[in-house]
């Protein structure tokens, strides 16, 4: 019972931390951060490794670990600009021998 209850009190001080920190911290952050209210080799003594902590975590205290995934969520993509009318096609362009030919016919050589 008493493991228990020191579980809990870990599993509290972590949840904490990791609201503080703003996301769900992993194994090598946590070492390298100076302010880890419990060390690491404390943590596996407790639950045995960080992903079992991580589980526990989320299922005994799911009111912290929504806070802690709510603050790690990116700011929602801008919306997307609207896309312009769609072109329509274009309009064939005029042969320019066919204009020389025309022009050829309007002459009159007084051969």
């Amino acid at each position: 019972m008493a493991r228990a209850r020191a579980r809990i009190a870990v599993l509290q001080d972590i949840a904490m931390h990791m609201l503080e920190r703003g996301h769900v911290m992993t194994r090598n952050e946590w070492e390298r951060d100076s302010d880890a209210p419990v060390r690491i080799g404390m943590i596996f003594n407790l639950f045995g490794n960080w992903a079992r902590m991580v589980g526990i975590l989320e299922n005994e205290m799911p009111g912290a670990w929504e806070q802690i995934n709510e603050k790690a969520k990116p700011a929602p993509a801008p919306a997307p600009k609207p896309k312009a009318a769609p072109k329509s096609a274009p309009k064939p362009k005029a042969d320019p021998l066919e204009a020389l030919s025309k022009a050829a016919d309007a002459e009159k050589s007084e051969d």
